[in-house]
């Protein structure tokens, strides 16, 4: 069952709502646009940049807490999905920078994990974010340029 704050039962979810899926709440914090990433940096200059195979990097950050009595496992690259407005998925993106923490391992019962995940994507006036849980159940974020910062 997915709901959202008011308890209204629904899949699809804009970025200023958290999400509800049994026992975990996912809540979106920021969506940022990255061009490129310094890679290697000597003497106070960059030597070598991340660049994106498309037309950017979208960093997602957000807080997953699990409200239930079991531990639940989560996985940045097997829980979440983004697609842009052509139905194309963006591309996992492993960025050193922009990712503070990994949005991967086991968030205990009643415990947070927050984190970041990057995609490689092409531009695009909307993005949609999936969510998947261990059960398969499945919730949507439509994320609008205007979110992005």
């Amino acid at each position: 069952v997915t709901k959202d704050d008011s308890g209204n039962e629904k899949k699809q979810f804009n970025i200023s709502e958290t999400a509800t899926i049994n026992d975990t709440k996912i809540k979106i914090n920021s969506i940022k646009k990255i061009e490129k990433e310094c890679s290697w940096e000597y003497d106070g200059e960059c030597q070598s940049y991340t660049e994106p195979d498309n037309d950017y990097f979208l960093v997602i950050d957000l807080t997953i807490e699990n409200t239930g009595s079991e531990d639940l496992a989560v996985s940045s690259m097997m829980s979440f999905e983004l697609k842009d407005s052509n139905g194309e998925k963006g591309k996992y993106a492993f960025l050193t920078e922009a990712i503070s923490s990994q949005l991967d391992g086991t968030v205990m019962a009643g415990d947070l994990l927050k984190g970041q995940i990057a995609y490689d994507v092409k531009d695009s006036e909307t993005f949609n974010f999936y969510y998947s849980d261990n059960l398969d159940v499945q919730v949507k974020f439509t994320i609008n340029k205007s979110d992005i910062k």
